[in-house]
């Protein structure tokens, strides 16, 4: 066997090597994928983040499952890619996860190193599928713009670097607020990189240089509704007198020029999907192939309806079908970009459930979920710090889905029971296939990598 890349050393240090009992019968672990190549079998074990190619005897070993001791089986069950057939690996990622988790809690120090800030949750568009419909239009005042800073400066511990994400509404109509916070940062000799969710028409070549060199901006999610006529319709941009489509890209392109990564994110139901393709091909025309750029389509799930009344979102297999065939419709064109090369173990699956994190809303309020920041889910204020221990405690409960403990990407999936979507399956039929390109091209390279993932500020 000859590894590829690296096992993961805290996850190896702590399962150690298993030893053969020569007894047993052994299968393939569950979560370990296959992937077959021109005649090479690839096994990526999504638990230690290991990813080997077999030699010699280990390929009839493995074509040959199940199986008691063989010779020349030592490497595949030390390094858990077999494990017998009563293995239950399902309560071995529960037990890691718990273990991990305490020894952080033990180690780790209360700094809050992630900020997602909401400077208002006013909008310049009115998009009928918004989660925040029907919510009070709220700016931050002055005041609670310095309370954040001084919250910041308190809590961000002695290596005085945070990362902030700016969300809405839409950020870019309060970028007065952005202003203040990222100068009295700056002011305190706080380090800080940002990114942003927005809808891009607001940009201009002013606020992208100040977006840059002031709010240390690295990457946008632009969402768009399909091609400009349904982008525009969907959209309804308020106090507008061009055609905002145009003027998006437009903006993406001053954006990628100055060294921004930008997301094109279609959000999809069944009124729209037919229209990616040719937003696809629209991007590829105007910007080419600049790796700062990801075009992606995402399904718009939940009971919303048009204008006319009318529930456009389709089942749950519909979506899972169609996701699979818009994306590969970027990938082909070399847009499609994922900031996460393989699945891989992890104790934390959101920011919610993360004490390093924190969302701030415009009034000042501490909440753990951007999308749930109404009065009872209310953990402190930026004045008062957090207050309500229960109510932050209560997003660290997991939810536990008997279906998902087969699936290969179980260690990779971790779900909050109060989180709205903890019942949707995270890990598509596409994820195998794109997982599948991956282990490919790091087999091709040829190249003997470690495992030492990098802190990306793309969460997206």
């Amino acid at each position: 066997m000859r590894t590829i890349v690296e096992p993961e050393e805290k996850i190896a240090k702590l399962w150690g090597k298993q030893q053969i009992k020569h007894t047993d019968t052994y299968r393939l672990m569950r979560y370990v994928m296959r992937v077959d190549h021109e005649g090479n079998v690839l096994l990526y074990n999504v638990i230690t983040s290991q990813l080997a190619v077999l030699e010699g005897e280990e390929v009839d070993i493995i074509n040959s499952l199940p199986v008691k001791y063989i010779p020349g089986m030592e490497q595949l069950v030390d390094n858990h890619f077999l494990v017998p057939e009563s293995y239950d690996e399902h309560q071995q990622v529960v037990n890691m996860r718990c273990i991990f988790r305490k020894l952080e809690e033990a180690q780790v120090s209360k700094d809050i190193t992630k900020y997602t800030i909401l400077p208002t949750t006013a909008c310049n568009a009115r998009c009928y599928y918004c989660f925040e419909q029907g919510a009070k239009t709220t700016k931050m005042s002055k005041e609670i713009a310095d309370s954040v800073v001084e919250f910041i400066a308190s809590h961000c511990g002695e290596k005085k670097f945070v990362r902030i994400t700016w969300f809405g509404g839409e950020p870019t109509v309060a970028s007065d607020r952005i202003d203040q916070i990222t100068e009295g940062l700056r002011l305190r000799g706080i380090k800080y990189l940002s990114q942003m969710v927005t809808n891009g028409y607001l940009f201009d070549e002013g606020l992208v240089q100040k977006a840059k060199e002031k709010w240390n901006l690295e990457y946008l999610q632009i969402c768009f509704d399909g091609l400009e006529e349904r982008h525009n319709a969907t959209k309804s941009f308020v106090n507008v007198r061009d055609n905002p489509y145009q003027r998006i890209l437009r903006n993406i392109g001053l954006l990628l020029d100055s060294g921004i990564r930008v997301g094109m994110r279609m959000n999809f139901d069944k009124a729209n999907y037919q229209d990616f393709g040719g937003l696809v091909k629209e991007a590829k025309l105007r910007f080419g192939d600049n790796p700062n750029l990801s075009v992606y389509a995402f399904p718009v799930i939940g009971e919303y309806a048009d204008k006319e009344g009318n529930v456009l979102h389709g089942s749950e297999e519909w979506f899972i079908d169609k996701i699979v065939e818009l994306n590969n419709m970027s990938r082909e064109a070399g847009l499609y970009h994922s900031v996460k090369q393989l699945p891989h173990f992890r104790y934390h699956c959101c920011d919610a459930e993360n004490d390093s994190t924190v969302t701030i809303t415009p009034d000042g309020s501490l909440v753990r979920c951007c999308e749930r920041f109404d009065d009872t889910e209310t953990t402190g204020t930026v004045t008062e710090g957090i207050t309500d221990e229960n109510r932050a405690g209560a997003w660290k409960i997991s939810a536990d889905h008997p279906k998902c403990r087969d699936c290969t990407f179980f260690p990779d999936c971790y779900r909050i029971e109060k989180c709205p979507a903890k019942d949707r399956c995270l890990f598509l039929p596409e994820s195998y296939r794109k997982y599948t390109d991956t282990i490919i091209s790091l087999f091709s390279s040829g190249k003997n990598l470690s495992n030492k993932k990098e802190d990306d500020c793309n969460v997206f």
